[in-house]
């Protein structure tokens, strides 16, 4: 099949009509091959090996794409959480009329004139315990329910990011395949501008003339698949960042996830090496691109544990937020182990943070993570 590249060239028709062209005055041991490649270098099969690893780095970046997203939704459904969170619901619901049934029963038999004091103790006492023994069985009902949704909630969010983790490594791995190869197109115009030197008058300009159409030929390639060249990934990278370009559009999914999560150090969630400087620059330029997102964490809502929300808050202190603007971010956040408002537990945080004096140090000493 022809070799049509961007500049309409067939090599495998030219190569034809150059040997024929070359038969009469080429010798045996001047020739490069019977194909007219350099010794060990087969130009046919590498473009066909450069082409299909560029397909299959597309093919993965488009998976990689809203991977996280889906398949946290997918196993988000599968795993039944979005029903243990209407149950909660539903048992937090009951809970608060169990209270108020109790609390007006209550109210009825203290206002009864009929009743003497000892009547209306005793009535009180056995409303009150029948209603706190149902109350505590739907509170307990409630909390075991709570624990299982927080557990598995989690194993969620690792197994997906597990998944995409081995994804952003194919893609990686795909990248590096691609680099090579050109490399290797590269070592063979190395070669054949080597093999320039030893060929006589008549046949030098001929040689150059196909070097030099090869040349134009993989340059137009390039710039249809977007550049390359023969330039590692790490150099084409440091290349982006210093002209103030995107530094890996292929990595905008993720790090836009990130940002979604009020998350700018990726190595938070496993990510190491490359990949997570990769990470940290494209998160630093689409901040940069959008300042509104730099100002403040992810909009957060829900329910969660107050050790865990405090966490959250003591992380969000080393980014350098403020409390106005986590209690902006963080005000609807509920609690399933305290009756705190979100500012409420922020004021306390950042008081903790700001104490000063022994007392201030010693507090911040026990505390992980201030």
């Amino acid at each position: 099949m022809a070799n049509n590249s961007a500049t309409n060239i067939d090599w495998n028709e030219f190569r034809r009509q150059f040997e024929q062209f070359g038969k009469s005055s080429k010798s045996p041991a001047s020739s490069p091959d019977q194909t007219g490649n350099p010794a060990g270098y087969d130009l046919s099969s590498l473009q066909t090996q450069i082409g299909t690893a560029q397909q299959k780095l597309d093919s993965a970046q488009g998976a990689l794409k809203n991977y996280y997203t889906t398949r946290y939704d997918q196993e988000y459904s599968t795993q039944g959480l979005g029903e243990m969170k209407n149950k909660i619901a539903n048992l937090d619901s009951r809970i608060a009329t169990e209270k108020g049934t109790r609390d007006e029963s209550i109210s009825k038999t203290r206002r009864n004139p009929y009743y003497s004091a000892a009547t209306i103790t005793g009535e009180s006492s056995e409303i009150e315990r029948l209603a706190n023994s149902t109350i505590n069985n739907y509170v307990d009902e409630r909390n075991s329910l709570a624990g299982q949704y927080n557990t598995t909630l989690d194993e969620v969010t690792k197994k997906v990011a597990a998944e995409t983790g081995e994804k952003e490594r194919e893609v990686d791995e795909l990248k590096y395949n691609l680099a090579n190869l050109t490399k290797q197109l590269g070592d063979y115009k190395d070669t054949l501008r080597t093999e320039l030197d030893h060929e006589s008058d008549e046949q030098h300009w001929e040689m150059e003339f196909m070097l030099k159409l090869q040349e134009a030929d993989q340059r137009a390639k390039e710039a249809s698949n977007g550049g390359g060249g023969n330039s590692t990934a790490g150099e084409r990278f440091s290349a982006r960042i210093g002209q103030g370009l995107e530094p890996d559009p292929s990595l905008r999914a993720t790090a836009e996830r990130l940002i979604s999560q009020g998350i700018d150090d990726p190595t938070r969630l496993g990510y190491s090496g490359d990949l997570a400087v990769q990470l940290e620059s494209e998160i630093a330029y689409l901040r940069k691109q959008s300042p509104e997102k730099a100002s403040a964490p992810a909009k957060a809502s829900g329910t969660t544990a107050e050790s865990t929300f405090r966490r959250e808050v003591r992380d969000a202190w080393k980014e350098g937020y403020n409390a106005e603007q986590l209690k902006q971010v963080y005000g609807s956040v509920q609690f399933t182990d305290s009756k705190k408002s979100a500012a409420e537990i922020i004021d306390d945080e950042w008081r903790i943070k700001t104490a000063g004096g022994v007392g201030g140090f010693l507090g911040r000493l026990f505390r992980i993570g201030v």
